[in-house]
C-alpha cells in the first residue's frame, strides 16, 4: 500500500518528479485540484495554459483530460476514494494538506526559488522573464486562494509535508531516489489503521455532502459538524430548531457505514438576546 501526495508548482520540475518516481514504483498518477463539490467542477472547466505547461506535450494533455480527476478537480470525497485504491500519487492542489493527518500517507512538497522557475517557465514556453514570473505568480496566487478557503492555512508552510525537495539543488532523478526510499519506509507503510481513517474521512465527506445538498436543512447545515471514529458518527453544533437537527440525524443514519449515531446538536432561539 503506497499513497504519496505531492504539491504541484508551476516551474519546479514536480512533473519530471512524479513521472520518474511513478516508472519506478509502477504506480499510477493523478493530477487535480480541491473543490468543494460536482456542481463547482462544471463552473471551473476553463482550461489554462498553466495546465498546458505542466503536462507537456498534447498527448500528454489528453492524457490528463482523461484521467480519473474528470478534468482536474476533485471533491474531498473523490479524493478519499482514490486514496483507498492503494498504490497512487496524487498531485495538485488539497490532497496534501486534506490527507496530512492520515497515518503512513507520505506527504511531499516538490519546490524551488523563483529565478529556478522562472528560468524553466522561459525555456519551456519560449516567452520573456517578465511573462514567465507573471505566469507563475498568477498561479500561486489561485493556490492560496484554494488553501485559504479549504484549510485556512499557507501551502507553502513546510510543516504542511513530511518532506520537503527544492530541485534548484536535487535533479528530478535525486528527489525520486529519496521519495522511492522514503515510500519504503515502515513509518509510510499502509497499515490498517490507515484504512480506518480513510473509510471514516470519506464516511464524513458523504455525509457532509448529503447535510449540504439538503433543501430542507438549508444553511441549518452549515452549522452542523461531524466527527467519526470507526464508523461511529458524533453530530454537534447549533440550529435554531429541533426539526433540523432531527433531519440530520435521518440523513446520517441512511448513510451506508455508519455503526452508531451521536446527535449533539443544540437547539437555540433566534430571537433570544
Amino acid at each position: 500500500m503506497t499513497i504519496i501526495v505531492m504539491t504541484r508548482e508551476m516551474g519546479t520540475l514536480g512533473k519530471e518528479v512524479a513521472r520518474e518516481f511513478s516508472r519506478r514504483q509502477g504506480i499510477g498518477v493523478i493530477h487535480h485540484e480541491l473543490i468543494h463539490s460536482a456542481h463547482d467542477r462544471m463552473a471551473n472547466n476553463q482550461e489554462s495554459d498553466v495546465y498546458r505547461f505542466l503536462e507537456g506535450s498534447e498527448e500528454e494533455l489528453a492524457k490528463w483530460r482523461n484521467n480519473r480527476a474528470q478534468d482536474g478537480y476533485l471533491t474531498a470525497e473523490e479524493i478519499y476514494e482514490l486514496a483507498l485504491e492503494d498504490n497512487v500519487l496524487i498531485r495538485g492542489w488539497g490532497a496534501a494538506r486534506l490527507l496530512k493527518s492520515v497515518p503512513n500517507i507520505l506527504s511531499v512538497r516538490v519546490c524551488a526559488p523563483m529565478d529556478f522557475r522562472i528560468r524553466q517557465m522561459m525555456e519551456r514556453l519560449g516567452v520573456g522573464a517578465r511573462e514567465a514570473q507573471r505566469e507563475i505568480e498568477r498561479s500561486d496566487a489561485a493556490h492560496s486562494r484554494t488553501f485559504l478557503r479549504f484549510f485556512e492555512t499557507d501551502w507553502r508552510d513546510p510543516l504542511n509535508y513530511d518532506l520537503v525537495l527544492n530541485t534548484a539543488h536535487l535533479s528530478p532523478t535525486t528527489c525520486a531516489d529519496i521519495l522511492v526510499d522514503a515510500a519504503a519506509n515502515p513509518a509510510f507503510a499502509g497499515t490498517e489503521a490507515t484504512r480506518n481513517e480513510l473509510h471514516d474521512r470519506l464516511l464524513e465527506a458523504r455525509i457532509s455532502t448529503a447535510i449540504n445538498a439538503d433543501a430542507s436543512l438549508g444553511r441549518q447545515g452549515q452549522h452542523i459538524q461531524i466527527k467519526i471514529q470507526d464508523g461511529d458518527v458524533r453530530l454537534y453544533g447549533v440550529v435554531t430548531n429541533g426539526q433540523s437537527s432531527q433531519t440530520a440525524e435521518r440523513i446520517v443514519a441512511a448513510q451506508n457505514g455508519v455503526s452508531s449515531v451521536q446527535n449533539e446538536i443544540a437547539r437555540i432561539n433566534r430571537f433570544s438576546n
